[in-house]
């Protein structure tokens, strides 16, 4: 069946939503993302679906060989889970017509459907449980008693209208019977009345006991919550003293260190620098799926369609990015350290493969016109993955591959929107890019400011060591979300919007391997020996995506480096730039000191 006319209904059983149906045509659908982000395609409110994350789950649009559309569901790392007809889920599974979708336990619900439905797309067998069974015997014994009870009322009329008393004198007249049979619907009418009231004494008395019950049950509730409560902040309390003890830092000085770790917001785009034009990585349709395209040049290199024109036929992708991270005021004045790769993200290889799941892409011939999909794991060609967008490309024609110009092109990025947040601020601030590293991923940026603020300090030395105590502050995605949620009058018009207050998340852990030097030892065969992870600290920790460039500290509360990579195999691997990188860019001047 084609795609054209066909739908994806979305019910809305529970939550802000309830009752509204959601609808979104399959032509061109790849995805719907689900969550509390006003991005999000089904957004929830932000207030009242406090059980939905802002990025919660993703309902994926697929194609077989035979090019039927099947749907998959994942959950994307929410922190409540997503739940599948009551079940919950792990990675990405079979989405069916009918079925029902729970956000979190006890959160919003809805039924996904498509409209209209396709043969081979039958809705899920639904298995009857004892609750079904029940009704079933409960309805059949109904009917049964009903049944039985017309043939006692036509029985008893009978009997009646053929006593031998009546017999004896003869024919019964007809307003005889007619009485005799009012007779007996009356008696029975008082009979189920008296039933019915039975049912009502009982109905009200079984209400109250359950009232006075529901009353204890909210007492006993209440006062485990308020138990909970204070076994909480005992806990919490403890915590803190457990960790002062042990790394050396008061709450009252982890507040004092964050209050100065700020959340970075940033998004930046590809410019073609002898155009001063946008730069756009054009994707094609192959089996319903949109895929980025490639051409292989005449030495067999495969290199991206990167192109300036964005013709109504194909859909581009713009080459930038949108994302967040962490940094921390180094400068009374407003100068803050953050990493490269989140205040000039085109310093960086470029990250877009993960970012939208791509795994098969389109290639074409160098001039020609003729494309066939490349084989899968096209994420594996390392021309493509470790692309860096300001080392340049080429540029090629919207509709054709050809080249506009001979060799490859230079590009430049620009920061459309770098703004700062400090904890427990609604206000973003401006920022703007004033130096990146050569050697490493560190970059500073600064925000213009009138009050003097506090500040972290850089440890003088490079003296670490390895099992080494450190905090870590930041901003990870996966951390719960301070929202608050403003109204304003603009022009007698009520409006509302959701406002992120970002506050810091502190994990502890160690220094778990010291840098590789890299070295080139000329008399063994010009052997080389360096780091994959480059010059830095792995360390033992949790870290997620958003804490790329919070501060590490030591015990006395310095910084010996920044967060740089997160390993997306293992949750306790990271990896941090030593401060020494920082007071080197610090210092501009040969004989200056940072």
């Amino acid at each position: 069946m084609s795609e054209s006319g066909t739908r994806i209904v979305i019910r809305h059983l529970s939550g802000s939503k309830v009752n509204q149906i959601d609808q979104f045509d399959l032509e061109g659908l790849q995805e719907i993302t689900i969550g509390r982000d006003p991005k999000s395609t089904v957004a929830y409110d932000l207030r009242r679906d406090d059980e939905v994350s802002r990025k919660h789950a993703v309902i994926r649009v697929k194609k077989d060989n035979g090019k039927e559309m099947y749907f998959r569901i994942a959950d994307v790392n929410s922190s409540n889970g997503t739940l599948l007809n009551g079940e919950r889920i792990g990675g990405e599974v079979e989405l069916l017509p009918e079925d029902v979708v729970e956000l979190g336990t006890g959160g919003p619900k809805f039924t996904f459907d498509v409209q209209p439905r396709p043969d081979y797309l039958p809705s899920r067998t639904r298995a009857m449980g004892a609750l079904d069974a029940e009704a079933t015997r409960v309805l059949a014994v109904a009917d049964a008693g009903a049944t039985a009870q017309h043939g006692a009322v036509a029985d008893t009329q009978e009997r009646a209208a053929m006593t031998p008393a009546t017999a004896a004198k003869g024919p019964i007249g007809r307003t005889t019977i007619l009485r005799m049979l009012s007779d007996e619907r009356r008696s029975s009418r008082q009979t189920w009345i008296a039933a019915l009231a039975a049912v009502l004494v009982l109905a009200i008395i079984g209400g109250g006991a359950l009232y006075w019950h529901s009353q204890s049950v909210a007492s006993q509730l209440q006062a485990q919550v308020q138990a909970e409560s204070a076994h909480t902040e005992a806990i919490r309390s403890e915590a803190a003293g457990a960790l002062a003890k042990e790394v050396g830092l008061t709450p009252g000085d982890i507040k004092k260190y964050g209050d100065a770790t700020v959340y970075i917001h940033n998004q930046w785009q590809l410019y073609d620098r002898d155009t001063n034009r946008p730069i756009y990585q054009k994707m094609t349709k192959v089996s319903g799926d949109w895929l980025p395209a490639y051409v292989r040049m005449d030495d067999g290199k495969l290199v991206r369609w990167l192109t300036l024109e964005n013709d109504k036929d194909s859909f581009y992708k713009p080459v930038g990015k949108d994302h967040s991270g962490s940094g921390f005021v180094i400068g009374e004045q407003g100068f803050i350290l953050t990493n490269k790769h989140v205040a000039a993200g085109w310093t960086s290889e470029y990250e877009d493969f993960p970012y939208y799941s791509w795994t098969r892409g389109t290639v074409y011939g160098v001039k020609q016109t003729d494309r066939h999909d490349v084989e899968k794991n096209v994420n594996l060609v390392r021309s493509l993955t470790d692309w860096v967008p300001e080392s340049g490309g080429y540029i090629f024609e919207s509709n054709r591959p050809y080249p506009i110009s001979t060799g490859v092109r230079e590009f430049y990025g620009r920061n459309e929107d770098l703004t700062v947040q400090f904890p427990g601020s609604r206000m973003n601030i401006n920022a703007s890019l004033i130096r990146t590293s050569i050697d490493a991923d560190v970059a500073e940026i600064k925000i213009d400011t009138t009050a003097n603020l506090s500040k972290l300090v850089l440890a003088k030395d490079n003296s670490v060591e390895i099992g080494q105590k450190i905090i870590l502050l930041g901003y990870p995605g996966v951390s719960q979300e301070t929202i608050a949620v403003q109204q304003s009058n603009e022009g007698g018009q009520i409006r509302e919007r959701a406002i992120y207050i970002p506050e810091p998340t502190v994990t502890q852990g160690i220094v778990a391997k010291m840098p590789t030097p890299s070295r080139k030892d000329n008399q063994s065969n010009n052997l080389t020996t360096f780091g994959t992870a480059g010059d830095t600290y792995q360390l033992d920790i949790f870290a997620g995506p958003g804490h790329s460039g919070g501060p590490v500290l030591n015990s006395s509360g310095e910084v010996i480096g920044l967060l740089s990579l997160v390993s997306t195999t293992a949750q306790h691997v990271s990896f941090a730039v030593p401060v020494s990188y920082v007071r080197e860019l610090l210092q501009p001047q040969r004989n200056a000191s940072p």
